[in-house]
């Protein structure tokens, strides 16, 4: 009998270097910068992914930081970070040198497996985020996956990575990763039964796109982001099976990635949105039926029965 897996997926954040900017040993909350991408990088993540931070601070060991100065720093972040509607799970912190070889420091899998034993977490459809070479060995102590990032020590530490060690810019390009990660290896749906409508949602689009009983049945992704920029709708980014659009229209990208649209896409664009109506009769007119609990397709582009 195949037991189904109901135990959640995480990611294990590195904190100086990969959150906020690497200032050495902090002792004080205003000392902490945050990267500005991290904010939503970690938003995107935790609507599928628990979040946890795992930091080494040898200084507590030097004797340059106290235990009290990282509890209050830990404290700040994760309270920015809920401010900014990110919740951390927990924190977990190794406050040893490397020389005390301890069972707890970087890349030890030990407080990975604790928190897998404290929420119910598959490390083995988990990742972790850093900026140093350790972060990458403990993932694969633990089976996780690890992301190496850019900022921080990123950089000079290249030399010293495993060959096929995946490494992304920052915090933001290592969340879309895991995001195509996690989507790729979750299971595939059903097949469904014939269907003149073609379903714009991610959980089923692998599904749908490789079926050939549907009429004029998008080939993929890409399909789709022609058939908008035919219409005068700017396709900027193809990522993990989903479309950004320049207006974005925010219910069809809901449709398309599985995901919210960011709350603060109107600023970032700085445009009013596309008439969600209006994309989806650019779809039909070309064959493409969409069904999307969202919008009502009936409706015109101001929202009223036509």
């Amino acid at each position: 009998m195949i037991m189904s897996n109901n135990r959640e997926a995480a990611v294990f954040l590195d904190r100086d270097g990969t959150l906020i900017e690497d200032r050495g040993h902090l002792k004080n909350p205003s000392d902490v910068v945050f990267f500005p991408e991290t904010f939503n990088a970690l938003r995107e993540l935790q609507k599928h992914l628990m979040l946890f931070i795992v930091t080494n601070q040898p200084g507590v060991a030097e004797g340059v930081i106290t235990r009290t100065d990282v509890n209050r720093v830990n404290t700040h972040v994760v309270n920015t970070l809920l401010k900014r509607k990110v919740r951390i799970r927990d924190v977990y912190v190794c406050p040893h040198r490397r020389s005390d070889q301890c069972r707890c420091i970087k890349p030890e899998p030990y407080f990975l497996k604790k928190a897998a034993a404290s929420h119910d977490l598959d490390l083995n459809r988990s990742f972790t985020i850093g900026d140093h070479p350790h972060d990458i060995q403990l993932a694969r102590n633990a089976g996780a996956r690890g992301i190496y990032v850019l900022t921080g020590h990123g950089r000079n530490h290249l030399a010293d990575l495993p060959p096929d060690t995946e490494t992304a810019p920052g915090i933001a390009a290592a969340a879309e990763l895991i995001l195509a990660h996690h989507f790729a290896a979750e299971p595939r749906p059903a097949h469904r039964t014939r269907s003149s409508e073609f379903v714009l949602d991610l959980s089923v689009a692998c599904d749908v796109w490789c079926r050939t009983d549907l009429p004029r049945a998008p080939l993929d992704t890409r399909h789709v982001a022609q058939v908008l920029r035919e219409s005068g709708i700017c396709v900027h980014e193809i990522s993990g099976g989903w479309l950004e659009c320049e207006p974005r229209p925010a219910a069809v990208y809901e449709a398309l990635s599985g995901r919210l649209a960011p709350p603060d896409w109107l600023e970032r664009f700085n445009c009013p949105p596309e008439k969600p109506g209006r994309v989806l009769r650019l779809l039909a007119d070309k064959g493409i039926r969409v069904s999307d609990p969202h919008i009502d397709p009936a409706q015109n582009d101001n929202g009223e029965k036509k």
